[in-house]
């Protein structure tokens, strides 16, 4: 019986790796390419037809991204940037997409030259984060009690780029006038502008000179009869979201009249139905009614007798301001608890008048001097509709922008200052950082200068020496103080110099520039995460239709799911997420992948087999068995599965297990000589229980405790390894002749299937520190799926211990290096290099004498009986007494594990130490939870604290730890140490990755 590989069918194309990342990219720069050239005061129109013919001309970046029909998903992420831009400040739309697309393009430059794209993102977060602070820190100004002229310099540079720019000066005073005229204080005495209590009417004819300013909401409708007064003062509004005409039955209603006489009754009633709901709202007080739907003419003639204004058919974005203006309360219908039709006079909202005026050639109805907040209009006038419709959006922005500055009270210069300054301070932080993020920023830095290149390039000027200059300024400005002033910098672009924009009144809100910078690092990074795309395509049979499916993509934390009816395939990305893994050996940017080979087919039993993916496996090409590809059939289901789906496969999961697929990972651990010997010793010394007997090695690696067992006259051994190296580890096995013993088993724990009861289970789970990287957790999940009772567990118990420690050389090694550097004192960059030195568990080695007291247990481990949720959290109280006089460096901590039989089995116990990188080799003591120090220069994981702590001999030491996963990875470790000693507290928190 052989099973041979194959690739899952997705029903689609897929695209994985660089190639995806490069469509991404270029679809992200047509984006940007489209409203680049509308950028600043000089720049131009666009002119978009729709599929009916309609012309739209703005240069507004929203908008023109929102009239585009775009397909590519990558791309759909900036236009959804625009709106958020556009809904978030009102104004910015333009550049916010052009610097995302600057900063994506530049990133995939980096993915090119093999920077890991979690490099990439770690540096772009890190720079926006440092961008931000510098901004509010540097380079806000603050305008306390803002007057009218920053308000209407502000407006005046929201305009510099629109159709009305001629004519700022005048629109720029219309527009801080409105937004001062809703002013309000809301319940927690904050004060706000609602700009939505300003309504914009468009009326043909005059200049746009003519625009100007109303008191009171207007309503682009007339009263619904000619009999109506004009005006009514004050005025009681009632706002109303149903019909008041002539009241029919429901449909399915069915009456049976015999009688002609009764019909008409039934008529008459449902005429006296409505004017009873009139009369209702008139003798409530109501003097203005306002509905969203009809009146009908017999209703209208009560309300012309009441001298009441009635108006139909308003908008209900109209009704919702209205109401939320005068104090009404929209009344979707007349029915009560009881079943009665009641008007609640508290419903009604008040107003000083409201009257009928012509504007135009049309009659609008003006609501004045409105209860709880003020309301205006706007009337704007121009020549045509492409005019008033480009008039209309440039003050939505400048309004927004006026709004923005009120309620923030910090400005910033515009022109682009605040994008040179930045540039040149992230250009000097990332010359001080020595981590990979480090060419990251400089990226940043040098993409946020494309904003004065593009406002440059526009006004036909000669981009690169401007920016030169501007650079400049920004770098004397930010290296000598008494320049400080040449931070407020920037373009004239009419005459093509560089002056200081804030004393010009070219400013704009910091709220603006934060957002920018903020929303555009952000989409960067959601699209920099994908790496694989897949163009699903209509199942046969579902129509003659040639049409394909639409793009489905979902970027989330790195991977991509697809699924498609039955079927699942998940993908992980091939990114280290933050697991520390060095990508310079050999696995840059794409992890190198164990190439996939035709291997043997099962051994004749055939128990082995792969669950498939539903839970969330990590494998995208589905499990290898004995080295080859298994695929669960559609029809087949275990009914155990069902009962109890395994845990997900995170994408730090994904990344991890491609980490291990590295030879040099394991090719150290086998070089630790100790440790292999150590097991390799255990598995003899308990060869009567595994001689005959079904072995399962969990985290098989290389397959050589596997291959110890197989000699050691294992019946069956199952090698069960989640990463890639299982393909080589069944090289191993076939090249020592071991296929008919050992079956290696490509996927987790938890997804694979063994179909019967082991004997024996053995792992070298304890890793390289601490309970980091969760095998235990495997170990565990395998003696509750498959050991017999009684079953024999290599190791079978750990114990995890923790003492202080002095270490001065690491400690002279990273901070005294900083006391004198050529001469030069730089002790200022010492508190630094201790943060970098020393935010991190560190594993070396260290002499016996400069442990300071004797160990304490952290935890011991049954691994008979230990329960995973034991792991999750590992409280520990300590109280140490010092056994020297020596600085205090930080507290080790080490494993020793034991090979132990069953407890119905005679003792027979070897004591293994030094089996784990990580471990300390100390011997048994009787004294409590002490343990005295035999070999204490093996590696141990120590946590560094910043500063020494000097203790004395006898000096207590005190405090506890809390080991616990971290929620974000379940392979990281947050540490959480307090500690005190003479008097003074401490606390210390470390993430072991």
């Amino acid at each position: 019986m052989s099973i041979s590989a194959q690739n899952p069918d997705i029903s689609g194309d897929r695209q994985s790796g660089q190639d995806v990342r490069t469509q991404n990219v270029v679809a992200c720069q047509a984006i940007s390419n489209i409203v680049k050239t509308s950028l600043g005061p000089v720049g131009l129109d666009k002119m978009l037809v729709d599929d009916i013919g309609d012309v739209t001309i703005t240069n507004d970046g929203a908008t023109i991204l929102r009239m585009l029909e775009v397909e590519h998903p990558a791309a759909k992420v900036l236009v959804e940037l625009a709106e958020l831009q556009d809904r978030e400040v009102g104004d910015g739309t333009t550049s916010v997409v052009i610097v995302a697309a600057e900063l994506l393009k530049r990133a995939n430059d980096l993915v090119r030259n093999k920077i890991h794209p979690t490099s990439i993102i770690s540096g772009y977060r890190l720079a926006m984060r440092e961008a931000c602070k510098y901004i509010d820190e540097k380079l806000v100004t603050k305008v306390e009690k803002l007057g009218r002229v920053p308000l209407i310099n502000c407006a005046k540079t929201s305009m510099s780029s629109k159709l009305i720019s001629g004519d700022s000066d005048f629109f720029a005073n219309l527009v801080v006038d409105a937004v001062l005229s809703v002013k309000m204080t809301n319940q927690r005495g904050e004060i706000k502008y609602p700009i939505k209590g300003i309504n914009i009417l468009k009326a043909h004819g005059q200049s746009a000179r003519d625009s100007y300013l109303l008191k009171g909401y207007a309503l682009n409708t007339g009263r619904a009869a000619q009999g109506m007064p004009l005006r009514v003062s004050p005025a009681k509004i009632a706002c109303l979201d149903f019909n008041l005409q002539k009241t029919k039955m429901q449909l399915g209603v069915q009456v049976v009249v015999n009688d002609p006489r009764e019909l008409e009754k039934i008529r008459q009633r449902e005429a006296d139905m409505t004017k009873e709901r009139i009369e209702k709202l008139l003798k409530a007080g109501a003097n203005v009614i306002l509905t969203t739907k009809g009146i009908d003419d017999m209703a209208l003639k009560y309300f012309v007798e009441a001298g009441a204004i009635a108006v139909r058919r308003v908008r209900k974005d109209d009704m919702r301001h209205v109401a939320k203006a005068t104090g009404a309360t929209l009344v979707t219908t007349f029915a009560d608890m009881e079943g009665e039709e009641t008007f609640d006079p508290a419903h009604l909202g008040s107003a000083d008048e409201v009257v009928e005026e012509r504007i135009a050639d049309d009659d609008v109805v003006l609501i004045k001097g409105t209860k709880t907040s003020s309301a205006v209009s706007l009337i704007l006038r121009g020549a045509n509709d492409y005019m008033l419709d480009e008039m209309e959006r440039a003050l939505h922005d400048s309004l927004c922008i006026v709004k923005r500055t009120l309620e923030s009270n910090a400005v910033v210069a515009g022109g682009g200052a605040v994008e040179s300054a930045l540039s040149v301070y992230l250009e000097h932080l990332a010359t001080t950082l020595g981590s990979r993020e480090q060419l990251a920023i400089a990226e940043f830095a040098e993409a946020l200068l494309v904003i004065p290149k593009v406002l440059a390039v526009n006004a036909a000027k000669d981009a690169t020496e401007l920016v030169a200059k501007l650079r400049a300024y920004h770098h004397t400005a930010q290296t000598k103080a008494d320049k400080k002033h040449y931070s407020s910098m920037g373009l004239d672009l009419v005459n093509g110099i560089v002056r200081n924009n804030l004393e010009a009144g070219v400013i704009e809100p910091a709220m603006s520039k934060v957002k920018i910078i903020q929303f555009a690092t952000e989409a960067a990074i959601t699209i920099l995460r994908i790496d694989d795309m897949i163009k699903l395509v209509k199942e046969d049979g579902q129509g003659d239709e040639k049409e394909e499916d639409p793009w489905f993509t979902r970027v989330l934390q790195q991977t991509v799911v697809v699924k498609r009816q039955r079927r699942c395939i998940l993908s992980g990305f091939n990114q280290n997420m933050q697991s520390g893994g060095d990508y310079s050996n050999g696995f840059h940017g794409e992890l190198d992948r164990v190439e996939e080979k035709q291997l043997p087919g099962l051994s004749s039993f055939g128990r082995a087999k792969r669950r498939s993916t539903r839970g969330g496996a990590h494998d995208p090409r589905g499990g290898l068995t004995n080295g080859f590809m298994v695929s669960d059939q559609l029809g087949e289901q275990n009914p155990l599965e069902t009962q109890k789906s395994p845990p997900p496969c995170t994408d730090f999961d994904v990344a991890y297990f491609h980490s291990y697929a590295h030879v040099g990972i394991h090719e150290e651990m086998i070089k630790d000589r100790a440790r292999t010997e150590t097991y390799k010793e255990a598995i003899m010394q308990h060869q009567s229980f595994i001689q005959g007997k079904v072995v399962v090695d969990v985290g098989c690696g290389t397959g050589i405790l596997s291959i110890f067992c197989a000699q050691a006259g294992a019946k069956r051994v199952y090698a069960v390894d989640a990463s890639d190296i299982a393909v080589q580890a069944n090289e191993v096995v076939k090249a020592n002749g071991l296929s008919d013993k050992v079956i290696v088993l490509h996927g987790r724990v938890e997804d694979v299937e063994i179909d019967e009861e082991v004997d024996v289970i053995i792992s070298e789970w304890m890793g390289y520190m601490l309970l980091y990287e969760s095998m235990l957790g495997s170990v565990i999940t395998a003696r509750d799926r498959w050991l017999k009772p009684g079953g024999l567990i290599l190791p079978s118990h750990a114990t995890l211990y923790m003492a202080p420690v002095s270490h001065p050389d690491r400690y002279s090694h990273s901070i005294d290096f900083w006391r004198n550097v050529y001469g030069i004192d730089m002790s200022a960059m010492m508190q630094l290099a201790k943060q970098c030195a020393f935010e991190e568990p560190s594993v070396e080695s260290i002499s016996g004498e400069n442990v300071l007291t004797w160990p304490e247990v952290v935890k011991h481990i049954d691994c008979q009986t230990v329960k995973i949720q034991e792991l999750d959290s590992v409280i520990a109280s300590y109280k140490f007494k010092s056994m020297m006089r020596a600085p205090m460096h930080g507290f080790g901590f080490w494993f020793d594990v034991e090979f132990s039989e069953p407890a119905s089995s005679p003792a027979k116990t070897t004591s293994a130490t030094s089996v784990a990188s990580g471990s300390s080799s100390v011997s048994p003591s009787r004294e409590g939870n002490h343990k005295k120090r035999s070999n204490p220069s093996d590696a141990l994981t120590i946590v560094y604290l910043y500063d020494p702590v000097d203790v004395e001999q006898d000096q207590v030491i005190e405090g506890s730890v809390t080991l616990s996963q971290s929620k974000e990875n379940r392979r990281f470790m947050n540490i959480h140490l307090e500690y005190s000693s003479a008097g003074r507290s401490f606390v210390k928190e470390s993430v072991m990755r």
